[in-house]
């Protein structure tokens, strides 16, 4: 083929305005993402001890952005504060996205209570990817074997159980007190700072029954020491087919906890469309979703635009619960 003196013009015109773009570090349209990140191991910070939920799904997070992306990932927990040693260790690190964000639901509580000293706006909430009830749980053979059997107790002997859960003030609390206003009855609360702890404190038989998600204690759920007497979906989960909702058992109570990452604001969006980018790879998996119904989870994947609207809902609807119970003024 010929090649005239203005076609090679135009040939080296173009090669060298792509050699001053590459050079500059201005991306050619279509390169929604920023080149090469991340260049360096990834963090995901996870606000809870080993061993519980949260834990879990973070750690299974990690693995499958090493096979699925390619990155290297490690996992730091950081337990304590309702979450707010985590979001501290997140604020203190540069805005750049190599420090991720593994979290729950409890946030807005624990941002209303000031016990997280940060507000919504300084995160940039990523991406949710689990979403489960909380459950009144007790032992297999606790003589309580019906939701109606806990409440009759508690409206008799007010206080008389020692029941508990995950954090002060969090979601799991707020699910108790929306059953004691539905079935007229007081409890305490006995807080725990990993939902792990739950489980061994009900298997210890430190607490009486728990307010816990499923998966908090799934191994004891599928063996059956960990009896499920009620929970909070709006139906019965495709998961514990044989456990009654509260709603069908005549208690107006639905809610679920979430769990998902976030970073810090003023990361920039070619990092953020990065770590997206990552995640639908995950969430795309087959891995992802035998892990997901193997640990009897929903998956909302809301990004971020939804996942904001969400938290500031939650955070808005639940001053009621947090002022009834003497967290906030």
């Amino acid at each position: 083929m010929t090649i005239n003196r203005r076609t090679l013009g135009k040939r080296l015109g173009g090669a060298a305005l792509g050699l001053a773009l590459a050079l500059s570090g201005v991306a050619l349209p279509g390169h929604a993402t920023a080149a090469g990140f991340p260049e360096k191991s990834v963090t995901l910070v996870v606000w809870a001890g080993a061993g519980g939920a949260l834990d879990t799904y973070g750690r299974k997070l990690a693995e499958l952005l090493e096979k699925e992306s390619g990155w290297s990932v490690k996992v730091d927990n950081r337990p304590g504060g309702s979450g707010a040693v985590g979001v501290s260790q997140i604020m203190t690190q540069p805005a750049d996205g190599y420090n991720i964000l593994v979290f729950t639901g409890t946030l807005t509580f624990g941002i209303a209570q000031g016990l997280i000293p940060f507000e919504l706006k300084d995160f940039r909430m990523l991406r949710a990817m689990q979403s489960e009830p909380s459950s009144l749980a007790v032992l297999s053979d606790s003589p309580y074997k019906s939701v109606d059997d806990f409440v009759k107790y508690m409206k008799d002997h007010s206080n008389g159980l020692k029941v508990g859960g995950h954090a002060p003030g969090g979601f799991h609390q707020y699910m108790l007190y929306q059953l004691m206003k539905s079935g007229g009855f007081e409890s305490g609360w006995i807080p725990h700072d990993a939902s792990g702890k739950v489980t061994l404190a009900l298997l210890g038989k430190h607490i009486d029954a728990a307010m816990m998600t499923p998966s908090t204690g799934l191994a004891q759920v599928k063996s059956g020491d960990i009896k499920l007497l009620g929970i909070s979906t709006d139906k019965r989960s495709e998961f514990l087919p044989d456990v009654p909702t509260f709603k069908e058992l005549g208690y107006d109570i639905e809610g679920a906890v979430w769990r998902g990452i976030a970073v810090k604001a003023g990361t920039p969006d070619d990092v953020v469309d990065s770590i997206q980018a990552a995640v639908d790879k995950v969430t795309a998996s087959d891995d992802w979703k035998k892990f997901q119904a193997e640990q009897f989870q929903d998956s909302p994947d809301w990004k971020e635009e939804e996942f904001t609207k969400r938290a500031e809902s939650d955070l808005a609807r639940q001053f009621e619960f947090l002022k009834a119970n003497g967290y906030v003024q």
